[in-house]
């Protein structure tokens, strides 16, 4: 599997690489910062996938992208979250552009924001249809100094140390802590509440909830009670949209997060299948082998040899 800053590499573009002026920070590959700064760079070459977790923190110039078919420009101070439940495409810096590049393999991203999850739900489904968080002078002001503090703590050198992982892990949480508060001061949380639904917003909280409720709650049933539709609703309208069913994306999305938390040499597939919430280890492998064609120990052990995934 290709490292972070391989990774990093191919979503900024060469040209951006030999244009702009690059620092690297890492903790281990699970991690990693890139202090940005450049003129008319193009950036998101490599659209951001489900395994990794990538924002940018912009403290000067101006930022133009292409969100979901819309052309959209920041400018500095601002937050973008570059989920990978969107479409991006076309992010061109102009002016003098500073910024934190971000990137963090999805499960170590899940541990830092695993608590959180419950108490950010409230907000999260209108901000993943519009993720970005234009700052004000002093919001600016608590972000960067958080993250000049993360970009320093990983940028040390030298050996990482026995804990440098958790002082990471706090410090890119108390991050997250402090945007989420930011959402929240500039949005009244009652909006959301009194919201009245008409059918797109029904499958965009569907979407939200099923990506962010997916490991603990498996049934149907569950997000229809939330939203407040029936089953046959629900579908027929995914089905309009996306040509699946809920129980479809439901799948999808537990296959998915299985198959990352299985590509962790450090978890047992008793591990994976309690981090998924099934009743027990055989009800996981059926389900796993129903979406996947195979069974969660020989995706380890095909993982194991390099074999690629379109192979299974």
């Amino acid at each position: 599997m290709a490292s972070l800053k391989d990774y990093a590499l191919d979503w900024l573009g060469a040209e951006t690489v030999r244009n702009g002026k690059i620092e690297w920070a890492f903790c281990e590959d699970e991690v990693m910062m890139v202090k940005l700064s450049g003129s008319c760079l193009t950036l998101g070459q490599k659209v951001p996938d489900k395994d990794h977790h990538v924002s940018m923190l912009v403290t000067g110039g101006e930022l133009h992208l292409t969100l979901n078919g819309d052309r959209l420009g920041f400018f500095a101070p601002a937050y973008i979250d570059f989920m990978p439940s969107n479409q991006w495409g076309n992010v061109v810096a102009e002016g003098n552009l500073e910024s934190y590049l971000l990137v963090v393999k999805r499960i170590f991203f899940w541990e830092v924001i695993g608590d959180l999850r419950s108490k950010i739900s409230e907000k999260m489904m209108a901000f993943s249809k519009s993720p970005f968080v234009v700052l004000n002078k002093d919001e600016m002001a608590g972000m960067q100094k958080l993250s000049a503090v993360l970009f320093g703590l990983m940028g040390t050198g030298g050996e990482n140390g026995i804990f440098r992982r958790e002082q990471v892990k706090s410090v890119l949480r108390a991050c997250q802590c402090e945007l989420w508060n930011m959402i929240f001061r500039q949005e009244n949380s009652s909006d959301m509440e009194q919201m009245s639904y008409h059918w797109g917003e029904i499958v965009s909280g569907f979407l939200y909830l099923a990506h962010t409720y997916c490991r603990e709650h498996h049934e149907v049933g569950w997000y229809c009670k939330q939203l407040g539709v029936s089953s046959n609703a629900l579908n027929a309208s995914l089905k309009r949209r996306y040509e699946k069913t809920a129980r479809n994306i439901i799948d999808d999305l537990l296959l998915a997060e299985a198959q990352v938390a299985l590509r962790n040499p450090e978890y047992s597939v008793q591990n994976v299948s309690d981090l998924l919430c099934f009743s027990d280890q055989s009800s996981f492998g059926k389900s796993f082998k129903r979406c996947c064609g195979v069974s969660p120990v020989l995706f380890r052990r095909r993982l194991e040899k390099e074999e690629p995934e379109e192979d299974l």
